[in-house]
């Protein structure tokens, strides 16, 4: 097991406590982890999907506003949950053993943000994740069905949430016109004072 391999677990409990800002890191984290298993064109493969899949949305948010809506408080059992099972696979990590997956942790993960966050961006960023996590499995059993349905479903994913973000969220570049026209109105429409 690699270094990639144990980050990845932490790097997806980081998106369930703080969204979309580690994805990038985390779509590197796991294309390492496939890329130190061999130079196969299914590692290659699985390694370029992951990279795509955590860049992606985080360039495509740029261009709008972060929703930031209150988050009611939840049940803190997923989030323990997810946290004994990265502390089973830094426990398991050892040579000889039978390690505890990490593409399953980064997938529980990835389902964890989508239960228990209520934001879009969560939502978005925790669906990634779990594209992530089954990229990775996939890689490490050497299954190319898996990898193939990992990257169809993050395709879709990724267009998806960009059509809904697209249409909820408002564009930076239409607040900075609709301030630019609010600046300049109160000189036009400033009432001229009386003449004596």
């Amino acid at each position: 097991m690699t270094l990639a391999a144990i980050l990845a677990p932490l790097l997806a409990l980081a998106i369930v406590a703080r969204g979309m800002g580690f994805l990038p890191l985390l779509g590197v984290a796991a294309a390492l982890d496939m890329l130190v298993g061999g130079q196969q064109a299914l590692n290659l493969s699985g390694a370029a999907l992951a990279l795509v899949f955590s860049i992606l949305p985080p360039l495509f948010l740029l261009r709008y506003q972060v929703d930031t809506p209150q988050e009611r408080s939840r049940v803190t059992a997923p989030f323990l949950a997810l946290g004994l099972m990265v502390l089973l696979l830094l426990t398991s990590a050892r040579a000889g053993m039978v390690v505890f997956p990490s593409g399953l942790c980064v997938i529980v993960a990835g389902l964890v943000a989508v239960v228990c966050r209520q934001g879009m961006i969560w939502q978005w960023a925790g669906l990634q994740a779990c594209v992530q996590g089954a990229l990775m499995a996939g890689v490490t059993a050497q299954r190319g069905v898996l990898v193939g349905v990992a990257g169809v479903a993050g395709a879709v994913v990724l267009v998806q949430g960009g059509l809904c973000i697209h249409r909820v969220l408002p564009r930076l570049s239409a607040l900075r016109a609709t301030g630019v026209r609010r600046a300049r109105r109160p000189e036009h429409d400033a009432p001229k004072g009386d003449s004596a």
